[in-house]
C-alpha cells in the first residue's frame, strides 16, 4: 500500500483471498470483511472480482461500496464448480 501511495495512486486496495480486503482512499483506510463459505471453486474469482469491481465502480463512481458489491459477487462464484455455473444463481 505505501509502495502505491509512494508512486502517487490514491485509491488502493490488496484482496487476499478468504481474508479481509484493505483499501486506502484519500482521507480513509479500512478493510472489507470477506462472507464466509463454503468454497467449491476459485478459479477466476480474481477476475470476477475485477469485472464486477469495474461495474459497479462505474455505476456510481463509489471505489469502497464497489469493492464491497465486487467481493460478494466473487464470493458467490466460489460457491459453485466453474466460472460460469454461479451466474444462473
Amino acid at each position: 500500500m505505501e509502495y502505491l501511495a509512494s508512486q502517487g495512486v490514491q485509491y488502493r486496495a490488496i484482496t487476499h483471498g478468504e481474508r479481509p480486503i484493505i483499501y486506502s482512499v484519500p482521507g480513509d483506510r479500512g478493510e472489507i470483511a470477506i462472507e464466509p463459505v463454503e468454497v467449491v471453486d476459485t478459479l477466476g474469482a480474481g477476475d470476477i472480482l475485477h469485472g464486477a469491481f469495474c461495474y459497479y465502480y462505474a455505476e456510481d463512481n463509489n471505489f469502497v461500496l464497489a469493492l464491497l458489491c465486487a467481493s460478494r459477487v466473487a464470493t458467490l462464484s466460489c460457491q459453485t464448480f466453474g466460472t460460469r455455473f454461479w451466474m444462473r444463481s
